[in-house]
């Protein structure tokens, strides 16, 4: 199976015990599996996800039952894994990582599902292994849409064999190939004969796909070989683009024995343009949705662990934690209903406010479509300011009031938030998640700018971002 990279920074044991302390309800809350093993591949901990998606609950700390709590794993080809073959297994006993590793999983009931598995290895101090977490998906959508895209492409693949495709023959004596009228298209040649010598495979054939082409052309007209040709490759076309076409043939022989050689290759071939164009098209889908997924997950676990390091107590890393996870998920909501394109600002605001009392905002400012990354940032940062004011600032009292308006200057944003009609305002005693959130975070994610004064009259933040950031 593949291993990814160890983490960075492996969780310390002072963390994992931070986190095991957390309310399991905010753990029940993650949208994905989550379960814990220790060095000796007893299950730890694990979150209601888990249990839904293994159909059943786990043992705890039980030494019958080690590395997953699923009734049964499979390879992806139908073989049988057992618990200590598993990749857990391996994190827990060589210290390995998986990323995105696929297996089929059966419930007691008999369902059947293909997990995605995220394993990374938890060590102490001193570098020694203490256990590992794992992180896991039901992706039988996606698997079975991949599935489907193969028996297509077979489909479409049949399908050129039987339309009409061009055609060609290569004859060795005077290394000429001709071409028939579809072939020529293909091939983007003005006439039928076309002479394969150095200036005019270099002309034509694309130079990384020449040494390729060759060995195959070398493997086929093997005296002791099968004779059968074939290979992918870019061509140049008139107007001096490349399109990609699949060649294949048999090679007529004459003569036995040793007397027995390669006469001329006869074959055909078809245009694989749109098939590479959407092979490439579908890796850049699923490198964005890898990306996403880490980036979603490091997100998470940056918040837990600036929540945990500046919370006086469990009760208030608990509270603070779970506010901010949802409005994580409402931003994530708001994108994916756009399939991840962008959002429009005042619907980023409006939504990161939605907890606070909507009467006491006073929300503004032009139609402006910011970046999912954009997205992400300001309605963390609206998230923040808005809770502030809630505990100490405008939103404390009756009569406080909360301004937020937007402009657009070029291709520069500029948010400004301001309170007013709070109890008096004075500096915080110490730096805070929302105040490094603000200063640090948004420079960081936006290539922005921030100014948060603490007026005695109500907070004022304004930030400026680049629009294309």
């Amino acid at each position: 199976m593949p291993q990814a990279a160890t983490l960075e920074a492996p969780i310390r044991p002072a963390l994992l015990g931070s986190l095991l302390e957390l309310d399991q309800a905010i753990l029940d809350a993650l949208p994905i599996g989550l379960y814990a093993c220790d060095d000796a591949g007893r299950i730890v901990r694990v979150n209601r996800k888990a249990i839904d998606l293994w159909g059943r609950a786990p043992r705890m700390n039980d030494p019958s039952q080690l590395f997953c709590g699923s009734f049964r794993v499979e390879s992806l080809d139908g073989r049988h894994i057992p618990p200590d073959a598993t990749p857990m297994a391996m994190a827990v006993r060589e210290g390995l990582s998986f990323d995105g590793v696929e297996a089929w999983v059966e419930n007691p009931d008999g369902r059947r599902w293909v997990a995605s598995v995220t394993i990374s290895p938890l060590t102490d101090e001193d570098g020694q292994i203490i256990g590992a977490v794992n992180c896991f998906q039901d992706v039988t959508v996606e698997h079975r849409r991949r599935e489907a895209m193969t028996r297509q492409q077979r489909s479409f693949d049949m399908a050129m064999v039987a339309s009409k495709m061009g055609t060609w023959r290569y004859t060795m004596a005077d290394n000429i190939c001709v071409y028939d009228d579809n072939a020529q298209r293909l091939y983007g040649l003005t006439e039928g004969r076309f002479l394969h010598d150095a200036d005019g495979v270099k002309a034509k054939f694309h130079a990384e796909d020449m040494d390729t082409m060759w060995a195959k052309v070398a493997k086929a007209v093997d005296p002791q070989g099968d004779g059968v040709y074939e290979v992918e490759y870019r061509v140049r076309q008139l107007d001096g683009s490349w399109r990609w076409l699949s060649a294949w043939g048999l090679v007529e022989f004459e003569g036995e024995g040793e007397k027995r050689k390669p006469v001329a290759i006869t074959g055909a071939s078809r245009d694989l343009t749109e098939r590479k164009e959407a092979e490439e098209i579908q890796l850049l889908m699923v490198n964005e949705l890898n990306h996403r997924v880490k980036n979603s997950l490091a997100t998470v676990q940056s918040i837990a662990m600036q929540t945990l390091r500046g919370a006086a107590d469990p009760e208030t890393a608990r509270h603070a934690l779970d506010q901010r996870i949802c409005s994580l998920a409402r931003a994530h909501d708001l994108l994916t209903a756009r399939n991840w394109i962008g959002a429009a600002l005042g619907q980023v605001v409006r939504q990161a406010i939605e907890p606070f009392s909507s009467s006491r905002f006073a929300v503004g400012g032009p139609e402006v479509e910011v970046t999912p990354r954009h997205a992400l940032a300001l309605s963390m940062a609206v998230h923040e300011l808005a809770t502030n004011a809630a505990k100490y600032g405008a939103l404390s009292t009756p009569e406080g009031k909360v301004e937020i308006r937007w402009r657009v200057a070029g291709a520069e944003l500029a948010l400004a938030w301001r309170e007013s009609g709070g109890p008096p305002v004075t500096p915080p005693s110490r730096e805070g998640f929302g105040t490094r959130l603000l200063q640090r975070g948004l420079v960081s994610d936006l290539g922005g700018r921030t100014r948060l004064d603490y007026a005695p009259t109500g907070v004022v933040c304004e930030l400026t971002a680049p629009l294309d950031a």
